[in-house]
């Protein structure tokens, strides 16, 4: 069973505005509680993101990873995912701020494949990234999870800053190990849930 997440409902930390968190209690929070110039990625053998990179959002996504099944003897192939994105930043940046306000956060964005290989988040206040996997290692625990990943964003499409798109602390997600009992065309549908690290 996937957990319940909390999730702080703060405006999106671009590089050129300090930004700012609303609370249910109508207060804000500083820039100091969702400040990412010190947060470090969970650990990991992805290549790390290059110095001249910032990270400007942590976002976490829920959803489901899509597989169909081309016949009951087949096994599922991957069809790409789809999840709403919420910002998770103030909550990554300051764990413990972040479990001392409830807040239920709404989404901010989308993300769904163009295609068989292009995942896409759109993100009004970001904008849109088209992306493309170039490098994946197993989550801590691979049986039950899906890998990490690191995508590239491509110029083509993309109207947004960022260029990387690290997929962490991945729950869920992975295929069938079969399409026994499947209609042929069936899609499966896996709920999982990710964090987006994304850097400009």
């Amino acid at each position: 069973m996937l957990y319940t997440s909390i999730f702080a409902a703060c405006a999106l930390p671009l590089a050129v505005a300090a930004p700012l968190c609303t609370r249910e209690n109508n207060t804000t929070c500083g820039t100091a509680l969702c400040n990412l110039s010190n947060v470090s990625q969970p650990t990991n053998a992805l290549t790390p993101p290059s110095a001249d990179l910032r990270l400007v959002l942590i976002a976490h996504g829920e959803g489901t990873q899509n597989y169909t099944c081309a016949t009951p003897e087949s096994a599922p192939s991957s069809i790409g995912a789809k999840a709403e994105l919420y910002n998770a930043s103030c909550e990554v940046a300051n764990p413990t701020e972040a479990q001392n306000s409830i807040i239920r956060a709404q989404a901010i964005g989308n993300h769904f494949f163009a295609d068989l290989t292009t995942p896409e988040f759109d993100i009004p206040r970001l904008g849109n990234t088209k992306s493309k996997k170039v490098e994946e290692v197993d989550a801590p625990n691979p049986s039950a999870d899906i890998k990490w990943l690191r995508l590239q964003a491509q110029t083509d499409g993309s109207t947004s800053d960022v260029k990387f798109i690290y997929r962490l602390n991945t729950v869920g997600g992975h295929a069938p190990t079969n399409c026994e009992g499947r209609a042929e065309g069936e899609v499966v549908t896996v709920q999982y849930q990710a964090q987006y690290w994304m850097y400009a």
